[in-house]
């Protein structure tokens, strides 16, 4: 099974990213790549989607970046996020890849972009994810 369809198989069993609507993209020694679509109840009060769906397509896309150094199962130790800008438009996407990886940790990095019609980078992110 190569990386992406393991990937799939990973994400399938993730009952929170399946209800949020999270896809697999791609997934390979470069890094992976993560879509949500954006539905209605993600957005707050100003019209723009709220940062915890953002943070969460950063934070599963973080992981699985990890996860292609380290083995599929591996769980966040901990992650910053940096929103640049609000979020709009109909779908949100996320990239990350490995900046250094050891036997039990990797230290990960990330961008969510919204594609709203052109692609604008909303979030930066870094974080840290473990071997369990």
């Amino acid at each position: 099974m190569d990386l992406s369809q393991l990937g799939k198989e990973v994400l399938k069993a993730q009952p929170f990213s399946q209800y949020l609507g999270m896809e697999l993209l791609s997934a390979g020694e470069e890094g992976v790549e993560l879509a949500l679509s954006v539905r209605p109840e993600f957005y707050q009060h100003l019209g723009v989607v709220q940062g915890g769906v953002i943070a969460a397509l950063l934070d599963n896309a973080l992981t699985f970046a990890g996860g292609l150094a380290l083995g599929p199962e591996v769980l966040t130790v901990e992650f910053k996020v940096n929103f640049l800008r609000p979020a709009k438009g109909k779908r949100l996407l996320a990239r990350a890849r490995v900046v250094q990886a050891g036997q039990r940790l990797a230290v990960v990095q990330g961008e969510v972009y919204s594609e709203e019609p052109e692609p604008k980078r909303v979030a930066l992110g870094q974080g840290t994810i473990a071997k369990v």
